[in-house]
């Protein structure tokens, strides 16, 4: 936690010095690796979304702070039309760095630690809408992606990332890993 909390003040530090941070919008596809996903909601994926700011800690070194949501919903017909639903929500803090390959072009490499709420519900015609929550825990992400700027000033760039969360549930009625494989594509905005 003191490491987690000197990369943030060193961020703070280089934000005060450098006036700049960078507003992150990104979505995709999201493969949770939970073992049970693909036969409960007949799909090995589902769109995510999220948001996020990157504060320079040194040339090409962020701090990154970002919020993404997943949610999906199947029905299943086989037991009177019953709902699942299964939302999850990250809260990533982690380091990106920036490695440049040729002219505009960027390798990311990222990865830090992850605080995820897990939440599966069930409902029926003929019974109210049942709720359960995964017990808290931290997880971690890791991953690699490529970036390139878009305009000569270098306020936009669009990026790619193959990303992977590690979350473990052991709960009884909710075990297993809830983290899994995201495939986003985004937007940096570098504001001053």
């Amino acid at each position: 936690m003191c490491l987690l909390s000197g990369l943030l003040m060193s961020a703070c530090t280089a934000h005060a010095q450098n006036q700049q941070f960078v507003f992150t919008l990104y979505g995709g596809l999201f493969f949770p690796s939970n073992m049970n996903f693909k036969s409960t909601y007949q799909s090995s994926s589902d769109l995510m979304w999220g948001a996020g700011l990157c504060l320079p800690m040194r040339s090409y070194l962020y701090t990154t702070v970002d919020y993404a949501y997943f949610h999906t919903q199947s029905l299943l017909p086989s037991t009177n039309d019953s709902t699942m639903e299964l939302d999850e929500q990250f809260l990533h803090v982690g380091i990106l760095d920036k490695q440049r390959i040729s002219g505009n072009i960027y390798f990311r490499l990222s990865g830090g630690l992850s605080y995820t709420k897990v939440k599966q519900s069930s409902s029926s015609p003929d019974s109210p809408k049942q709720t359960k929550n995964a017990d808290k825990r931290l997880g971690y992400f890791g991953g690699i992606g490529l970036e390139q700027q878009l305009d000569e000033q270098g306020h936009i760039a669009l990026f790619g990332d193959l990303m992977y969360d590690y979350r473990r549930s052991r709960q009884k009625d909710l075990c297993g890993d809830f983290g899994g494989v995201r495939l986003i594509l985004g937007v940096h905005l570098f504001l001053f």
